[in-house]
């Protein structure tokens, strides 16, 4: 057996992946295959009708030989041979060479990109569109650290319809992924670059992955995932974070609270607030101590523009310890109106995203989703407190970072 297999894109899509943006790389070099398979087909489709309409022109000037009839039959000989031998070597490299040739074409097309993609086995078949590889590693060294393992993954193509604007994907399927991912820096946002494509049904089973965020200063964020069953229909390299968000079924557990997905929906329940603060809810979280959240997003019109998400919170349980700090009289207003809202607050509004913003965009991170909900939920839980803007300020309200996240992106209260 010869040397694994590698690829990566050389698109935009390589400079920083996360999990899903890894996912859409490796489908994206996978393209690569079926999409010269069908140059090398669509040859064929245009010979034969070339060599048709030669040989309808040979049996009609049978009769009457001249040198451009003569010539034309040395054409048509020609063709008729190329021909032959492309069907035959088509043959022969499914037959005998698939698993060879799909590391000889995969390894040239690594050397323009940044994404090291090797496996230990592959069958298929070059004229269905179906690809098998076992022991796939990924791995990649550019604004993240990406080390992925995957068990199995199949992927069918609808080779009928290869030439359309995007690539069509029938199925996806992915079984037992693990790995981790280091984000060392902020992701860009910016259109897809090369072929879209479509997956029609993606299926990810029994996946483990670590994902630490060291771009999320002053804060490092590490999120172990794990996943049960996810499946998203469609996802689109185009939208893939409205599809992820607005068309998945999924059950799993994130920094082990259990999540659920339908489609147009997620849930997860009973976070706990860190004892020493709810750092994740921004400037409010710094009042907070013990309690849980429970989070639900919506899709209120997955195919509307804007995009709009509503967001509905409701923590319990929770004790309110007022930070340090010279206002006291302020302080104690603010803490006093936390108590008068008793020890369970819920809260709902909605976010409003523009789709133009969404092109290309594969993960949260890269538009500050999260940054933006929290940035809504404390200013809505602030006016709910009564506060003033004096009050606003003194709970932390207005931050650089979240201000930034709110320029990115609209959003309105609802």
């Amino acid at each position: 057996m010869g040397p694994p297999g590698r690829v990566c894109s050389g698109s935009d899509r390589c400079e920083n992946p996360t999990g899903v943006e890894a996912l859409l790389i490796v489908v994206a070099e996978l393209m690569a295959v079926p999409l010269l398979v069908a140059a090398a087909l669509l040859f064929e489709l245009v010979g034969a009708a070339l060599l048709g309409a030669g040989y309808l022109v040979l049996w009609r000037s049978r009769q009457r030989p001249t040198r451009l009839l003569r010539w034309w039959r040395r054409v048509v000989w020609t063709l008729t041979g190329v021909l032959g031998l492309v069907l035959t070597t088509l043959v022969f490299v499914d037959l005998v060479l698939y698993e060879p040739g799909l590391r000889l074409l995969l390894d040239q097309v690594e050397r323009t990109s940044g994404v090291d993609v090797c496996f230990e086995r592959a069958r298929g078949n070059i004229f269905t569109g179906h690809v098998h590889l076992e022991g796939v590693t990924i791995r990649h060294r550019n604004g993240a650290d990406l080390a992925l393992s995957i068990g199995r993954l199949d992927i069918d193509i609808a080779m009928l319809r290869l030439l359309e604007r995007e690539v069509p994907i029938t199925e996806l399927q992915l079984h037992g992924v693990r790995g981790g991912i280091v984000r060392n820096r902020a992701l860009g946002v910016g259109q897809p670059g090369g072929r879209g494509f479509v997956i029609e049904r993606l299926v990810v089973d029994d996946l483990a992955i670590d994902f630490e965020d060291l771009a999320a200063a002053p804060t490092t964020r590490v999120l172990p995932l794990a996943l049960e069953h996810l499946e998203i229909a469609p996802l689109r390299s185009e939208y893939a974070l409205i599809d992820v968000l607005c068309h998945t079924r999924a059950r799993g557990r994130a920094r082990g609270n259990t999540f659920l997905a339908e489609p147009g929906s997620w849930t997860v329940r009973d976070v706990p607030l860190a004892p020493q603060g709810a750092v994740g809810l921004g400037a409010v979280g710094r009042w907070l101590r013990d309690g849980s959240v429970d989070v639900g997003v919506t899709c209120v019109e997955p195919d509307g523009d804007p995009l709009r998400l509503r967001v509905d919170l409701d923590l319990a349980g929770f004790r309110v310890s007022p930070p340090a700090g010279d206002r006291r009289t302020a302080i104690q207003r603010i803490a006093a109106a936390f108590s008068h809202l008793g020890a369970r607050l819920q809260l709902q509004f909605e976010l409003e995203l523009e789709r133009s913003r969404l092109r290309g965009v594969a993960s949260a991170a890269q538009v500050g989703l999260w940054d933006l909900g929290v940035h809504q939920y404390n200013i809505q839980l602030g006016r709910k407190l009564g506060l003033d803007a004096d009050d606003m300020n003194l709970l932390g309200l207005g931050s650089r970072a979240l201000d930034a996240a709110h320029q990115r992106l609209h959003a309105r209260q609802r």
